[in-house]
């Protein structure tokens, strides 16, 4: 038998599996920690605005998030016609956060530089 999440279960375990912590999962959508922790804590509700914020910063399936069906992410490469190297690429890149996506923007453009 399955159990399914309420909706502020299933955002700490997508920040869970974002590796994020309150704080910078918050960042991305605008919100604080503490607002990240009421809504993970069933306090505060989760918005339609919110959780749409969500959906596009972090690639999150809005049936998931919303109610608990379909897979966690969304695939970002989704009609476009690329391998499936890229594809894989393209979904953990949109699994990390803001720093960690500088970090790989600036290896690449190091990589990339050494090419000329």
């Amino acid at each position: 038998m399955t159990v399914l999440l309420e909706i502020h279960e299933r955002l700490r375990q997508l920040r869970g599996q974002l590796g994020l912590t309150t704080r910078s999962f918050g960042a991305g959508i605008h919100l604080s920690g503490s607002a990240i922790t009421n809504m993970e804590n069933g306090l505060r509700s989760i918005t339609r605005r919110t959780a749409g914020d969500i959906c596009r910063q972090y690639h999150v399936n809005p049936g998931w998030l919303l109610e608990g069906t379909g897979e966690m992410f969304t695939d970002p490469t989704d009609g476009l016609d690329v391998s499936e190297e890229v594809r894989h690429l393209a979904a953990q890149y949109s699994r990390l956060g803001d720093s960690d996506r500088e970090l790989v923007r600036r290896l690449i453009d190091s990589l990339a530089e050494k090419l000329k």
